[in-house]
């Protein structure tokens, strides 16, 4: 082609400049938008408040400020709004980020915009707000994102309307699950109904709605769909693995579903999945060779599940990863793949894996581009790694718990560019080095129980620090030259420190959310200073063991206008119960001196999770509205030990959310409230210790979870009736009786259903029974408070009082003493192999020991004193080995040979007295080998009469010509629950006694 001619140029030039006059005009006839759909706008505005103080996220801005209400205003021109250009309508509104704040009206004029086709109300305050049926009305919406803006209630069924939905995002919107009244929840419709019409739906995002049903089969028929994240839903069931197999998916998020089962299938390599994440599900079973074939994952975290088996080697061909996180499962065995291919990878967590360190070691030092590492809770018994020291782009390191020891290597002052450090629970020792200085971008920082020590202002030049634990940790504090300059620390945890007052540096931190003093030596009153400067911020505090007093300026109402959290147990606060704010989830004031009633304005506080009074000196009775107005939220309620009287007439609801109710030791009287029974999810039920006079609730065996069942020193009287079902009391494991008026026979039927009585400690997880686990975080990752509610027990076993802290699951008692129990004791009770102590003492049973008791190969406690029981002592109850207690003591009738071998060889005669015709070594009275053969007559037949067994026992005593024992004073054995609040970071603890 030849060269262009001056001609032709500039006939270019003037065409040019023709066509782009025409543009121009056109452009300047752009249609602007419609009167009515602008005024909807303004009318929108005005329903909110703008105020971007109060949130948290940098990137927000009030985007409605620059709209006005001028007549001549294009809104199509303002901020966040988009517009056809053919016609002028309003397709688009992408408010996100925009600080409103206000309740959302429910006659919107937002729904007159009815060509909208995307719609972002993201990350604003909508104030727990129901989201509006009207939103039905704005039929052409494409992309409807309603996540991060407090949103609470039913979802409506106007949604499913909306069937052009290409993307719905209605996440994150209220507190958490463990308080349902903040957020979302889609019940009815259910969400197999709400995806019915959304035939063409590609991205459905609905983390933290509470959805409690099964994955429906209608998901897994949503040929479009690309991104589902259903975390936190409380999803349950089991996943149909067709899931995974949707054509176009390749994003599956449905992390923190406890209660959702299902395995990992055969995958194949057309697969388009790039992110799977099913963090604390109860996904189990191996790890398939096959997921090799996932050639585009990007992100695979199976942490917290119940996969077993080696890893699959096919892990080394998936370059593409940068996210491997597969901590806590049960993996064992070698690394047997290499983790030297996955050059891409920037996160990786081990923790808590049974496999060999070394050999990860020596591996993970090839790789260069690790911004994350976890490995917690493994058992490396060596010095900080020093592989680590390659990792010079770490931002993130925990090797919490790891038994990491030995002092700071130099080589770690390199790492300055991490913001996230977790060394806590280790052996760590000698100082804290003076470069912790330069760790100028550190966000979160644990060094917590350590051989440490070091100088608190170490920690003042680090300008980004907001989360500071150094619990356990030997520090000196500056006296003077603390100010304003110092890091703003929204975490603060000095537990343990030998703190004898207030550190001068908090008068400084008026940013402050979660501070924790406990277990220091911190005396007197808390000075108001530290009141005024956290006033608005505090979310937690935790002063409980210390020698506090009460505050320096008297309060009615706790005075923090946020607070969540006040932990202040075990110190010597005095006065009145100061009323906890309506914002308040755990109240905690366990073990103090506090007197007077409890204040009705405690009812108010309806977020309430856990109410903690216990060891106090209250009066009065128990408030009505703890039932009803805070049962919806209410899960562990502990008075024990004060001095309320009255009768319990607090009434539960059928919404009762309760799963520990502790009276114990008080002065309450009447009858137990039939509306217990409404509180389905109760595990734990103790009015031990109390005065009341009812016969025996056998209508609670219809509670589906309770376990622990505490009636001792009552005036509960008459027979222990049974409920006609297989299922009452199923689960029951400690079970007390004990100091009452029961009358007739032992309750054998109940016997026979106590299943969890049956199960062994071998059949038997020993996991540790916990009602329930909350978690707050604070920044990023960081957890600023793990709540565990654990039952505790108090039980006079193996012949002294013992403090169980925590209640094993395989923990078994049954005390029925010091009743009017008659009759034999059954057979069938051999069948609880799993019971550890069982108390009949003190009544008025009859017959033999029956030899099935050496069934019970767990028993470490067994008293049968104080009856009437005649006839030998099964010789094969030697077999108990685990036996440490034994007590048959004065019940006349009992004669023959005492067994020998194993446990028997360790008791003392006060196990034994008062029964004038046994013999044996362990007593004075021996056995001559002719009383051993009088001493064998044909076994006893349990069918025979009493009137036999009592000839039997005659004709024995008169053949061995037996002399009476003398008999001593015996003290019988209680038995009572006590409870105790245990909280985060609670040091490993054995039983102790008290």
């Amino acid at each position: 082609m030849g060269f262009l001619t001056w001609i032709d140029i500039l006939f270019l030039v003037l065409v040019c400049s023709h066509a782009t006059k025409q543009i121009i005009f056109v452009s300047s006839f752009r249609p602007s938008c419609a009167d009515h759909e602008r005024m909807a706008l303004v009318q929108f505005r005005r329903s909110f408040l703008t105020n971007c103080a109060i949130s948290d996220t940098p990137s927000e801005y009030p985007r409605v400020k620059s709209w006005s209400s001028e007549k001549n205003e294009d809104c199509c021109l303002w901020d966040g709004v988009e517009c056809e250009v053919e016609t002028g309508y309003v397709t688009g509104l992408d408010l996100g980020g925009s600080c409103l704040y206000g309740n959302f009206p429910p006659n919107s004029t937002l729904f007159s915009l009815t060509h909208l086709k995307k719609l972002s109300l993201a990350f604003n305050d909508f104030n727990y707000s129901h989201i509006p049926s009207k939103i039905g009305e704005i039929n052409k919406l494409q992309s409807l994102n309603l996540s991060y803006s407090s949103f609470s209630g039913q979802i409506p069924s106007e949604i499913s309307k909306l069937s052009e939905l290409r993307v719905l995002d209605l996440s994150n919107n209220g507190d958490s699950l463990a308080n349902s009244q903040r957020g979302l929840k889609l019940h009815d419709p259910s969400l197999e109904k709400l995806l019915r019409n959304l035939t063409h739906i590609s991205q459905l995002y609905l983390d933290m709605v509470d959805l409690s049903s099964t994955v429906p089969i209608t998901l897994t028929k949503l040929s479009s769909l690309k991104a589902i994240s259903l975390q936190n839903c409380n999803l349950y069931g089991e996943l149909p693995t067709s899931l995974f197999r949707l054509p176009q998916l390749e994003i599956l998020h449905l992390s923190g579903n406890k209660d959702l089962a299902g395995f990992l299938p055969e995958f194949h390599s057309n697969s388009p999945l790039k992110e799977l994440h099913l963090y604390g599900t109860s996904f189990s079973g191996k790890v398939p060779q096959s997921i090799g074939n996932l050639a585009h994952l990007e992100q695979l975290d199976l942490c917290g599940c119940y996969f077993s088996g080696s890893l699959p080697s096919s892990l080394a061909n998936m370059t593409t990863l940068t996210v491997l996180l597969l901590s806590n499962n049960n993996f064992k065995g070698e690394v047997s793949f290499s983790i030297t291919n996955l050059t891409n990878l920037e996160s990786l967590d081990f923790s808590n894996l049974e496999i060999r360190p070394r050999e990860l070691f020596s591996q993970l030092s090839k790789l260069n581009n690790i911004i994350y590492l976890r490995l917690a809770e493994m058992k490396l018994a060596t010095e900080i790694p020093s592989f680590i020291a390659n990792f010079t782009k770490l931002t993130y390191l925990d090797l919490a718990g790891s038994q990491i020891m030995g002092p700071f290597p130099k080589w770690f002052a390199n790492l300055t560019q991490l913001r996230q450090l977790y060394l806590e629970n280790n052996q760590l020792e000698g100082p804290i080095p003076h470069w912790f200085s330069q760790f100028t971008n550190l966000q979160s920082l644990d060094l917590s129980y350590n051989n440490l020590f070091g100088k608190f202002d170490t920690f003042f030049q680090l300008k980004d620090l907001r989360n500071l634990v150094l619990s356990h940790v030997n520090l000196t504090f500056p006296n003077s030259g603390t100010n304003s300059s110092l890091p703003k620390l929204k975490l603060l945890e000095l537990a343990y420190c030998n703190l004898t007052e207030f550190p001068q540096f908090l008068q400084y931190q008026n940013e402050l959310q979660s501070l924790s003093l406990r277990g220091n030596n911190i005396k007197g009153i808390l000075p108001q200073w530290l009141v005024n400067i956290t006033k608005e911020s505090l979310l937690i505090i935790n002063l409980s063991g210390n020698k506090l007093t009460g505050f320096e300026q008297a309060t009615v109402v706790l005075p923090w206008t946020h607070l969540e959290e006040f932990h202040f147990a075990g110190n010597k606060l005095h006065g009145l119960l100061p009323s906890p704010p309506d914002s308040m989830k755990f109240y905690d004031v366990s073990n103090n001196k506090l007197t007077g009633v409890m204040p009705k304005q405690i009812c108010n506080a309806r977020s309430l999770i856990s109410l903690d009074l216990s060891g106090n000196n209250l009066t009065g009775q128990i408030p009505d509205c703890i039932g009803n107005q805070l049962g919806e939220s209410l899960q562990l309620l502990n008075l024990r030990g004060n001095n309320l009287h009255g009768t319990i007439s607090t009434k539960f609801t059928t919404s009762c959310k309760l799963r520990m109710i502790n009276l114990s030791q008080n002065q309450l009287g009447g009858e137990l409230p039939r509306s217990f029974a409404n509180c389905t999810m109760l595990e734990v039920l103790d009015v031990g210790r109390n005065q009341i006079n009812d016969s025996f609730p056998s209508w609670l065996g219809s509670l589906p979870k309770l376990q622990v069942l505490i009636l001792g020193h009552n005036k509960f009287y008459g027979r222990v009736l049974y409920q006609k079902s297989d299922l009452s009391f199923r689960f029951l494991r400690i079970i007390d009786l004990s100091h009452n008026l029961h009358t007739g026979g032992l309750p054998s039927r109940y016997f026979q259903n106590w299943h969890a009585m049956k199960v062994s400690k071998e059949e038997q997880s020993g996991s540790y029974n916990t009602l329930i686990t909350f978690y707050f975080k604070l920044g990023v990752d960081y957890v600023i408070s793990q709540q565990n509610f654990e039952y505790s027990i108090t039980i006079t076993n193996k012949g002294s009082e013992i403090l169980y802290p925590k209640i094993l699951k395989v923990f078994r008692v049954i005390d029925l003493s010091s009743n009017n129990f008659t009759g034999r004791i059954p057979d069938d009770i051999g069948d609880l192999k799993g019971l550890q102590a069982l108390n009949l003492s003190n009544n008025n049973l009859e017959g033999r020991i029956p030899p099935s008791l050496s069934n019970i190969t767990d028993l470490e406690s067994l008293d049968l004193s104080l009856n009437k029981l005649s006839g030998e002592i099964p010789p094969s109850l030697s077999q108990l080995t685990t036996l440490e207690v034994f007590n048959i003591s004065y019940n006349d009738h009992l004669m023959g040979p005492i067994p020998q071998g194993n446990q028997f060889n360790t008791f003392d005669d006060t196990s034994f007295q008062g029964n004038p015709g046994l013999c044996g070594s362990l007593i004075s009275q021996k056995c001559g080998n002719a009383d051993i053969i009088q001493l064998s007559p044909p076994s006893v037949n349990s069918d025979k009469s009493d009137d036999e067994d009592s000839e039997l026992i005659d004709w024995i005593i008169k053949s061995l010509g037996c002399i009476s024992g003398t008999i001593v004073g015996f003290v019988i054995g209680k038995i009572y629950i006590t409870d105790k609040y245990h909280e985060w970071f609670m040091e490993t603890f054995g039983r102790r006694r008290t």
